[in-house]
């Protein structure tokens, strides 16, 4: 009787520290010693009571595990384990160019290479057709990183 009392604490225990350790080692023992303290409650008590043992041992292993996933991750533990909520970074937004701005390409595109908008180096995606060094270009769209342009005519001042 004690085996069973010892290996039923020992596999929830298993399981729980399986989250500290990766690998799932602790998982498995954890299960196996389960599974005996299910077959030594079969042994030991009459088979009515060795299934009341089995549907106890569930129970109590899917208690264990809900209880854990609800309130591990707001203890202190769990909260230094586990990445925050709040992770900052840059807007895909914040793009100094914007559809309309025209310029020169620095090189031939090909359909990628460098460009000057407005001042500005930028390295630039063709809309499809090669572009030459120094034609003139004008930005049709602007996604995250990527900077679409399109060749354009050079206006006449008459």
């Amino acid at each position: 009787m004690s085996w069973y009392f010892t290996l039923l604490v020992c596999g929830l225990f298993l399981i729980g520290a399986e989250i500290f350790v990766p690998g799932g080692v602790l998982g498995i023992f954890g299960a196996a010693a389960l599974i005996g303290a299910a077959v030594i409650g079969f042994n030991v008590f009459p088979p009515a009571l060795g299934w009341l043992s089995l549907f106890l041992i569930l129970m109590l292993t899917a208690a264990a595990v809900f209880i854990w996933m609800k309130y591990f991750p707001k203890s202190p533990i769990g909260k230094a384990l586990s990445l925050s909520q709040n992770i900052t970074g840059r807007s895909r937004d914040e793009s100094p160019f914007t559809p309309g701005m025209k310029g020169a390409a620095l090189s031939a595109l090909r359909p990628s290479g460098k460009a000057v908008i407005e001042g500005q180096r930028a390295d630039v995606i063709a809309d499809g057709t090669w572009i030459e060094q120094n034609a003139s270009i004008e930005i049709i769209k602007v996604e995250g990183s990527r900077i679409h342009v399109k060749e354009t005519e050079v206006e006449s001042g008459t």
